[in-house]
Order: C-alpha cells, then sequence, then structure tokens
C-alpha cells in the first residue's frame, strides 16, 4: 500500500491512513479487503471511518482549522496524575519508601506521552539518573527528582497539546548557524545579524544556574554545553524575528543536535535544556538542528574564535553589502539588555527604565540621541545608556555630547584603528584600517604557544628589573633598552630571580620580538659586549649541566605494567598511554593536555585519528598538531607494527582505547573518568602523577623521569637497536640534528671505542717488537 502511495502506520494490529478524505476512504477499503483476503476477521465496532478527529493508540488526533494537534487523553493523564501523586506520598515518609517498580513504571508511562507532550522528557532525566545509580528495590527520591514531580504535573496541563501549523514557514539553511570554542567565545549568524561574545566577556555579566564555566561543575565546560549555550544566546536575542517559524539551526556537534530533538541529555545539562526549551515555547519557535562540517561553518566559527575583523571581511564580500555603517552590530549585546535594531527603530523606542548598549548607524546618530535624552528628561532614574560615539569634529552628533558634559561622561576611548571601532574613518581609508587591525591579529599568532609564555616570561622579568632600577634610571633606557640596563637585568635574573643562565639568554629573545614589534632597533646580543660578558660571567659562576630525564625502556614498561590495577579505568588509559608514548616518540603533549577544558580537536589526537592497516598488524596515527607542526600546515603520519603475546603491544593498547568509552570519533584519543564517572580528557597532572605511581612501586626513581621519558626511551631504545639516524628523526618527526640528544649509548657502546682502540695499541705493540 506504501509503494501505492498510501500514508499508513502500522502497530501491531492497529493501522493508521492519513490522507485526504476520498484518499483515506479508498485506501481503508482495500485494507480492509486484504486483511479479509488473507483469513483476518475485522471487528468492525473498532473500526473508524475518515474523520478530522480520533484516537490512535491512546493519541487524541485533531487536523481541525488548519493546525494538526496530538494529545493525551485525558483519562491516560489521569493515570499519569494518580501514578505521580502516589509516588510523591511515598517520598514524603523520608528514607527510601518507593519501591522501584513503581517508579520504573511511571517513567514507561512518561516516555510515551512525553512523544506528544513536548518537552516532558526534559523533567524525567534525574528520575533516570537515579535509578540508574541506584540498584536497591526501594529508593530515596532526591530534591531534584521530587521537584520534577511537581513540574510533570503542569507540563501536562500545559503542554498536552503538540500543536503543528500545517503552514508553518521554514527558515531557509542559509540563515542560521551557531559555533563556540573552548577558549575564546561563541558566535552565530541569522540572516544579516551576528555576534560575538567571549567567554571573559560572559563571566563579568550576572550569572545565571545554567550560565557555562560554573563552580563545581566541570561539565558546563563541556564544547557540548557551550555549543547548546550558544543556541540558547542566540534565542534570546533573536527568538522574536523567527516567531510561528521551523527554524533550520546549523551546527557543528552532532551531540547538541541529538539533544536538542529529543530534548534530553546529561544531567548537567538539563536545566540549559529547560531554558532553550522554554523560549522556544515562548516564541512559538520549531527547531530543525542540522548538522554541517566544522570546514563550511565558517561565518559562526569565526565569530567564535573572535576573529571578528575577518569574518566582516568574508561576511561583507559574501553578503555584496554597500554600505556597511547601515547594518546591525549586535555582537555586544546582552540578554538582560535592551539593544537597538533596525526594526525596532532606536529613534523613536521608549528607553525609560532601561539600562542600554548602543553600537549605532552614524547616519541616525543625532536623531538617536535626542529620543535618548526625552526619554532621560521624563524618567531620570534607571535610564542610561552606553554609545560608542565616533569622535568627529563638526558631526552633529559629536558636539551634542561634548556639549552636555553633566549627562554623558567618557568611560573609555579607542584608537581609530581599533577593532572595536567599526565606522569608516573621515579620510574614507576603511579598508587600510581593517588591513592593519588584521594584520596586527595575525603577527600576535605569529609564535607558538610555549614561545609565547616563554617571551612574556621574559618581558614581565625586564619590567620588573627596570621597576626596581628606576632610581637610576633604568625606565628611561628602558625601551630602547641601553646596554648597561640589559646586563644588569641579566645578572639580576640569575641573583634575584634564581634563573639559570642558559635560560637568562633565552629570555632575551622575548626583549628582542617585544623591541620589534615596538618597531625600536635591535643589535644582537652577540654583538652587545657588555650583555655578553654579563651572561658569559653567570655561566662560569653559577651555570650547572642540564638536568637530562632518564629514558623508559622496554624492562621500565614491563617493570610498571605488573604494578597497574586491572580493575582501575585509570591505570589502564594511563599505560596504554604510556605505550604509545614509546613507541611512537610521542611528546606529553600528543597524548594528554594542559587542562580538561583546553581539549581542541585541531590539536590534539582524536579517536578518528588512529587506522588499522596491513590485515590489523599495523597501527598508523595521523598527528596534526605538534611542537613542529603549528599552523596545520601538513600531517605527520607514524606507524607501529604489532607485538603479538607482549604487554607492551601498541596495536592491542589502541585497540583497548578505542575499544573503551569515549567522546565520540572527534573526541578525545584518551580519556579518564572523575569520581562521578565522567569521561574527561587526559590531562598532564594525571598521565604524569599515574607514571610516577607506578615507577615507585616497580622500584624505580620517579624523580628522575618525566612525561618527556617515553620520547627519550624510544628513541634511545630505537638507537641502541642500530636503527638508522634518518629512520630515527623521521618517526620523531625532530625538525633537526637535536635527535641525537636523545640518544643514550649504554655501557657496552662506550666500551666499543676504548675496546677499538685497545686492540689496535696490543697489534702496533707487537708488530713494533717483530721489527726489532
Amino acid at each position: 500500500m506504501q509503494a501505492q502511495g498510501a500514508s499508513i502506520v502500522g502497530y501491531l494490529d492497529d493501522f493508521f491512513l492519513v490522507g485526504s478524505f476520498e484518499e483515506v476512504q479508498e485506501f481503508m477499503w482495500l485494507l480492509h479487503e486484504f486483511v479479509v483476503f488473507l483469513g483476518f476477521e475485522v471487528n468492525a465496532d473498532k473500526c473508524e471511518g475518515p474523520g478530522q478527529c480520533l484516537e490512535f493508540l491512546g493519541i487524541e488526533l485533531s487536523t481541525a482549522d488548519e493546525v494538526c494537534t496530538a494529545r493525551i487523553s485525558e483519562d491516560r493523564m489521569l493515570v499519569v496524575q494518580a501514578k505521580v501523586d502516589e509516588i510523591r506520598r511515598l517520598g514524603s515518609l523520608g528514607g527510601a519508601q518507593v519501591p522501584r517498580t513503581k517508579l520504573e513504571g511511571l517513567l514507561g508511562l512518561l516516555a510515551f506521552c512525553g512523544q506528544v507532550v513536548h518537552g516532558l522528557s526534559l523533567y524525567t532525566r534525574y528520575s533516570h539518573a537515579l535509578l540508574s545509580q541506584c540498584k536497591a528495590r526501594f529508593l530515596h527520591l532526591s530534591d531534584k527528582v521530587v521537584q520534577d514531580l511537581k513540574v510533570i504535573c503542569t507540563v501536562r496541563r500545559l503542554y498536552n497539546a503538540r500543536r503543528v501549523r500545517l503552514d508553518r514557514l521554514e527558515v531557509k539553511w542559509e540563515w542560521f548557524s551557531t559555533d563556540a570554542s573552548t577558549g575564546v567565545g561563541m558566535g552565530a549568524v541569522l540572516d544579516k545579524r551576528w555576534f560575538a561574545v567571549t567567554w571573559d566577556g560572559l563571566r563579568s555579566q550576572p550569572q545565571e544556574v545554567f550560565f557555562p564555566f560554573r563552580p563545581g561543575c566541570p561539565q558546563s565546560s563541556d564544547i557540548g554545553y557551550l555549543e547548546l549555550f550558544t543556541l540558547y544566546w542566540a534565542l534570546v536575542l533573536w527568538g522574536k524575528y523567527i516567531e510561528g517559524k521551523s527554524v533550520v539551526v546549523h551546527i557543528d556537534n552532532t551531540c547538541v543536535i541529538g539533544q536538542l530533538e529529543k530534548w534530553w541529555g546529561p544531567s548537567e545539562y538539563i536545566p540549559l535544556l529547560r531554558q532553550i526549551f522554554f523560549l522556544c515555547v515562548q516564541h512559538d519557535i520549531r527547531l530543525l538542528p542540522t548538522y554541517i562540517t566544522s570546514k563550511d561553518n565558517v561565518y559562526s566559527d569565526l565569530l567564535s574564535r573572535g576573529q571578528v575583523a575577518e569574518f566582516k571581511r568574508r561576511f561583507r564580500e559574501d553578503m555584496q553589502v554597500s554600505a556597511w555603517i547601515e547594518d546591525r552590530d549586535d555582537w555586544m549585546l546582552l540578554p538582560n539588555l535592551v539593544g537597538w535594531t533596525k526594526e525596532d527603530d532606536a529613534r523613536v523606542m521608549d528607553f525609560r527604565g532601561h539600562n542600554a548598549w548602543g553600537n549605532l548607524p552614524f547616519s541616525d546618530f543625532l536623531a538617536i540621541l535626542q529620543n535618548f535624552l526625552r526619554c532621560k528628561r521624563r524618567q531620570q532614574n534607571g535610564t542610561s545608556r552606553t554609545f560608542l560615539v565616533p569622535c568627529w569634529e563638526g558631526n552633529p552628533g559629536y558636539e551634542l555630547v561634548k556639549s552636555l558634559p553633566e549627562v554623558f561622561r567618557v568611560k573609555r576611548r579607542w584608537d581609530a584603528r581599533s577593532t572595536l571601532f567599526t565606522a569608516p574613518s573621515p579620510e574614507g581609508d576603511e579598508v587600510l584600517d581593517r588591513v592593519e587591525a588584521f594584520t596586527a591579529a595575525l603577527q600576535a599568532e605569529c609564535y607558538a604557544l610555549n614561545t609565547q609564555c616563554s617571551y612574556s616570561t621574559g618581558v614581565r622579568s625586564f619590567v620588573s628589573s627596570c621597576i626596581a632600577g628606576r632610581r637610576r634610571k633604568f625606565l628611561e633606557e628602558m625601551l630602547p633598552a641601553s646596554d648597561e640596563v640589559l646586563a644588569k637585568w641579566v645578572v639580576f635574573m640569575v641573583i634575584d630571580q634564581l634563573v639559570k643562565p642558559s635560560t637568562a639568554k633565552q629570555y632575551t629573545s622575548g626583549v628582542r620580538a617585544l623591541h620589534l614589534q615596538l618597531k625600536f632597533e635591535w643589535t644582537p646580543v652577540r654583538e652587545r659586549w657588555h650583555v655578553w660578558a654579563a651572561l658569559q660571567g653567570c655561566r662560569k659562576r653559577w651555570d650547572t649541566p642540564s638536568k637530562q630525564v632518564m629514558p623508559v625502556g622496554f624492562d621500565e614498561l614491563l617493570q610498571m605494567q605488573l604494578m597497574v590495577d586491572p580493575n582501575n579505568f585509570n591505570d589502564l588509559t594511563v599505560f596504554d598511554a604510556m605505550v604509545t608514548a614509546f613507541f611512537f616518540f610521542f611528546r606529553k603533549d600528543n597524548v594528554s593536555i594542559d587542562k580538561a577544558d583546553a581539549w581542541n580537536p585541531r590539536g590534539h589526537l582524536c579517536r578518528c585519528d588512529v587506522s588499522f592497516c596491513d590485515s590489523g598488524l599495523v597501527v598508523v596515527i595521523r598527528v596534526r598538531h605538534s611542537k613542529t607542526i603549528q599552523a596545520g600546515e601538513r600531517y605527520h603520519t607514524v606507524s607501529a607494527h604489532a607485538v603479538p603475546g607482549s604487554p607492551l603491544c601498541p596495536l592491542a593498547a589502541l585497540r583497548r582505547v578505542l575499544a573503551s568509552p569515549g567522546l565520540g570519533p572527534e573526541g578525545p584519543l584518551f580519556c579518564t573518568q572523575d569520581a562521578k564517572g565522567k569521561l574527561k580528557p587526559l590531562t598532564h597532572s594525571v598521565f604524569v602523577s599515574t607514571f610516577r605511581r607506578l615507577a615507585q612501586r616497580a622500584g624505580l626513581h620517579p624523580e628522575a623521569y618525566s612525561g618527556h621519558s617515553f620520547r627519550r626511551g624510544g628513541a634511545t631504545t630505537a638507537f641502541r637497536l642500530q636503527v638508522q639516524d634518518s629512520l630515527i628523526q623521521a618517526h620523531g618527526d625532530w625538525a633537526s640534528e637535536c635527535y641525537e640528544l636523545y640518544c643514550d649509548l649504554n655501557e657496552s657502546q662506550r666500551l666499543i671505542l676504548p675496546s677499538a682502540m685497545a686492540a689496535g695499541a696490543a697489534a702496533a705493540t707487537t708488530a713494533f717488537q717483530a721489527r726489532q
């Protein structure tokens, strides 16, 4: 029947047809004849003809008034109410009084009702969590479960009638997309509207219980939570513009899409999901989340990473905007403030009693100022506004602001070439301003993260030294730095800050970068005799040999493997990471991250970066970011061979990792569990602390090892196995010959040359004596 065009639903012995009056009547006769032909009896009393109101499987359906309505029958809702009241009564008795079977039965009934009662599933998550955490026959209801049971009764009354407008408009996919990044902020685009908010800026605002980065809730820092919060922020800003529509919102996170489709997720996500649900109900919005790749989600990705200048350039080109000053800059608007858009017409809006922010179109600047002054005159208290004012002499709006110093107060000034300043300059060099701002942003990203940290430490130390010597006019000679100031700064670092002379020399590179950035001339340290002499003197008096960490080899790994608790998920994960780091010559940064909230799929190993080939005997890992791959300009592909029957088999270790619970294909390769069993990326501290604990149990000296011992140990082991130097360098992706420092000789190898010299001397002595 479906092949003939019938819209039919079959559930066991119940069938449901959808279509026009004539269509469903014809197919009903056909279905009746077919069932009788098969030899089944049909109960005519249970058959209903075509109509706009009927009940199917306990769900009342209606298509009257061009609106399709589905609702749970009142009899069944009374059953739900009775079960909820009974469980609440038992829970109020105190202790574990609620039978597990009763709560399970209620959740099963609510799951059925949730197909029709919009948002009902949002109030069953804590009950499901209680069942999964407690396996007892009788349960004690938590406060969250009790509160949800109270709300369920209200939800079933208010939302028991899922209504779908048959003529509902649908927003095209180009209109709406969102994105978030863990380190910078969030951004979204809707038609010609957009916003970009940094997490630091968000933290400065009044916090709600569902805001991200909440203390005591690490899940609120997950990328999935941040993606959901970005959608919430967009709905707060733009909900009124998409009322009564089915909105296709493009998101590059499949987990978030699933949560929005089912209104379901981890218990920590539920408060935020409820807020999104309330906004959808308030504005009559039907969300249709759709997946978009990160590569295609260009606009929102740029905004989430704070690259506003580049976003404007691309957005302007793609949208063919002729006059940028007429567009709306919503990126600084906050939900708790009143913001301006062209549709609202701020020239006549009533601002009385509101605190508002305005980055205004300068063509209407004077009219909006005059309207604000009228509102301020009518209600002095509680009426305020923050304006971005272009300082253009002769401009009527600017002259009005200057003429009323008792009303307008300057809070901050920005340079004309600041990235915040979006107005065109009077000279018309807007393009040049944008290029200069973008150039400065790119120059700030030219160094690797560790290099930036080293340079910043050097500059802070240099400034501290100059402040300490301000009585000797060090501050006056700080920029450009004189030889005397630099020489005394070097000694200051070594003596006062206990910095090694070799490290002090590295910090001078930070001062060099500061000079070049500020366009001061810089003379190399080797050409500054006073600075060079101070460094050499410090090296002769205080320098010590660099202490290299001990390498980890086969024996050390085998000893630590015996100390691993087979029932400890974190121990197993860390040991597999140790084996991987050893065989692949990985740095600590390759297998772990600094902090759990610093996870970035573009810069760390993901589960999808591992593949197997050659009949499953070789495992291959694709490295997208490392110390020598900073800009993603290439991939470093490194492989390892299986070691059947050995606990050190890298292939078996990675198979165990991929078979264990994870955070999806794009999630981190190595995950650990916290005290609550929540998965999170393996961090440096967990990796190193677990490694040293296993080393101590194995009888090793943990203080002699570090996270770098595996890279050093892998290279040393390969060298002792007489592997070619070029292969060692390529396997570890060393950019220079510094890999030779990683290849330690053992005692037998160190004796090869002395033994050869001794044998040569003995042969020469024998030959000499024979000639005498």
